[in-house]
């Protein structure tokens, strides 16, 4: 039998969503072993107006398997 564990993370990117999707699962993979997907639950742009820029920000849901 095989069991999962979902964590949720938010990540920001000033290139594009893929790039804000890498960022997140970079660091997962810092400390997590066996992702099997990455889910994006939710996707905005932050705007700063005051210096012309946008932010992208991505909230995914990283699930891994769970070792025995």
């Amino acid at each position: 039998m095989t069991v999962y564990k979902s964590i949720q993370l938010v990540a920001t990117s000033d290139k594009n969503w893929a790039d804000a999707v890498r960022v997140a699962y970079d660091e997962a993979k810092k400390s997590l072993r066996g992702i099997r997907n990455i889910q994006i639950i939710e996707s905005d742009v932050k705007v700063k107006e005051d210096v012309d820029k946008l932010i992208y920000r991505v909230r995914v849901q990283v699930n891994f398997q769970l070792e025995r």
